[in-house]
């Protein structure tokens, strides 16, 4: 765990280099079989993908520079619970790097999306887009702002984002899933309505319950239409990595 760290740093800065593959320690390879086995009762549709696990970063002459593993789905079912370090002080967690995006819309609005109540994180809770980075297959180096741009492109059907004006805004570590979280500032060419037709096309459409679309004033009043909304950890988290980036961008 670290502490959250604020910046704005354009995503042609940010490198991430993968070295090798996570390994568990044995008493935690138990577990991950055991709950595995247990989560595919509950869902045999789970896929045990692979992760990028954030095994390091820094900020160094304004890069952002991550280091990383591969890991799996399955490996962070096993570590994520808050109390694992309890039961296993000595074994690191699986720590996949999750991503937020925050899209601007070409009329200023930010997409909303609201989780399904049957989500297995934050059910109801006002959330954004995103999801884990992925390793990659052979390269050594993973494009993060790529990584987002899938993440997009599969929830919203968005691809038109403009690299030069996405930033990352902000990392934190989310003490109740218990993973590392990169927040993405990205900006598409598109209107928030035509997003929103658009969106009924997208693959993983179903990912949220409620998509949304509110202009980015409302999004930063924490006394505004959303103020009574139940929110998840990450949107309160993008939202105050979001006012910042503006304030010192000068923006707002």
């Amino acid at each position: 765990m670290f502490e959250d760290q604020s910046f704005s740093i354009p995503v042609d800065q940010i490198e991430c280099r993968v070295f090798g593959n996570f390994q568990l320690s044995e008493a935690v390879e138990e577990t991950r079989k055991a709950n595995w086995e247990a989560l595919l009762i509950k869902n045999s549709a789970a896929f045990d993908g692979a992760l990028l696990r954030m095994a390091d970063h820094r900020i160094e002459d304004g890069r952002l520079i991550v280091g990383a593993n591969s890991t799996s789905f399955s490996a962070y079912v096993a570590t994520r619970h808050p109390r694992f370090g309890d039961r296993h002080p000595h074994a690191a967690r699986a720590d996949p790097l999750g991503m937020t995006a925050v899209v601007l819309t070409a009329d200023d609005g930010v997409i909303v999306t609201k989780r399904s109540l049957s989500a297995d994180q934050n059910p109801g809770g006002l959330y954004l887009i995103g999801g884990y980075a992925e390793p990659g297959k052979g390269s050594d180096t993973v494009d993060l702002f790529q990584e987002v741009a899938r993440e997009i492109a599969e929830e919203i059907a968005v691809s038109d984002l403009t690299r030069s004006a996405s930033f990352a805004i902000g990392l934190a570590y989310d003490p109740v899933f218990c993973h590392p979280e990169l927040f993405l500032l990205t900006v598409s060419k598109t209107s928030a309505a035509d997003i929103l037709k658009g969106a009924q096309n997208a693959p993983d459409r179903n990912e949220a319950a409620q998509l949304l679309a509110y202009p980015l004033r409302d999004v930063l009043d924490e006394g505004g239409p959303l103020a009574n909304a139940p929110k998840t950890w990450s949107f309160v988290k993008a939202r105050d990595f979001l006012r910042q980036h503006l304030l010192a961008s000068g923006s707002i």
